[in-house]
């Protein structure tokens, strides 16, 4: 069910934002789903996927009651959603609610959970887990593809915010806790190749979270415990300091008119605040700069 009226406008340093008052334990994973005109996205600890409509200004609760925390959500072709839990994937169809398990050939290793993951342009879902206790550099990064699964990457306590730029030759990666973006060359297939830094977070700025590109190359980056999103120019160097209303700033998407709409999303949990507090709501900007369409991922043949 829509909720109606209520949407909040608050000042924070772009033309226009929107407040979308949802109170996310651990909002993330954004997702535009162009036909629907919907924003979607996860409260990852409350365990909900909540929907956006910017044209309306309404929001509402697509899907609650899951029985473990979730991860992310990634487009399908057919107009649904492959949401990963912490240690499997659901298909989600919007519209109606109604899930059905999926198999994929990838399970979380030991004492790790599934935690962000974005689709690159050649229709492969990379996925990266997580320590369970955010101690541990155990985490990996892998690439589903038709074929099977590879190992990007390995050795992170937190994984978050694959992005790939508009070309489709560069994928970035958070590795949050050791404050660094990384970036992987990639081939003409989308096989990773090398990998470098991208840009180093200091401590003060508080950790790269959810990532995002627009079509100009820039590289946003929502920063937990920061109040912002950094836009990064192509060549690392920060562009623009975006300021968003909440402490723990955890993702970002475009969607909207034109993609020159940022959803930006936030998590309550270790931010403090009491009722009206801002903390784990989302926020929608008008930008002065366009996104670029989310492809949707070829699932394996069963």
């Amino acid at each position: 069910m829509w909720a109606t009226g209520s949407v909040a406008a608050v000042a924070s340093g772009y033309e226009q934002v929107d407040r979308v008052p949802v109170r996310a334990e651990l909002g993330e994973s954004p997702v535009w789903l162009p036909e629907a005109g919907e924003f979607l996205w996860l409260d990852l600890l409350g365990r909900r996927v909540l929907g956006y409509d910017p044209s309306r200004r309404r929001h509402r609760i697509v899907a609650e009651g899951f029985r473990e925390n979730l991860a992310c959500l990634v487009l399908l072709r057919d107009g649904c959603v492959l949401l990963t839990t912490a240690t499997g994937f659901l298909r989600l169809d919007p519209a109606s609610g109604s899930m059905q398990p999926v198999a994929l050939p990838l399970v979380p290793g030991r004492g790790t959970c599934f935690n962000d993951g974005k689709v690159a342009p050649d229709g492969s879902f990379w996925l990266g887990t997580s320590d369970v206790d955010e101690i541990k550099p155990i985490g990996v990064l892998s690439r589903i593809t038709g074929n099977g699964v590879e190992e990007v990457d390995r050795g992170f306590v937190v994984s978050n915010g694959p992005a790939f730029s508009p070309c489709g030759r560069r994928a970035y990666f958070s590795d949050s806790v050791d404050g660094r973006i990384l970036q992987y060359s990639l081939g003409e297939s989308g096989k990773p190749l090398e990998r470098s830094l991208f840009a180093t977070v200091p401590e003060e700025d508080g950790l790269s979270d959810g990532l995002t590109v627009d079509s100009g190359g820039q590289v946003l980056s929502a920063h937990w415990r920061g109040r912002r999103v950094t836009v990064y120019g192509p060549d690392g160097r920060i562009r623009r300091r975006v300021p968003v209303p909440a402490l723990n700033v955890t993702s970002c998407a475009f969607g909207g008119r034109n993609l020159s709409e940022l959803l930006v999303t936030s998590a309550a949990i270790d931010a403090g605040g009491g009722p009206g507090s801002p903390e784990g709501d989302a926020f929608l900007f008008d930008c002065d700069t366009r996104g670029v369409s989310e492809p949707a991922f070829d699932m394996p043949a069963r």
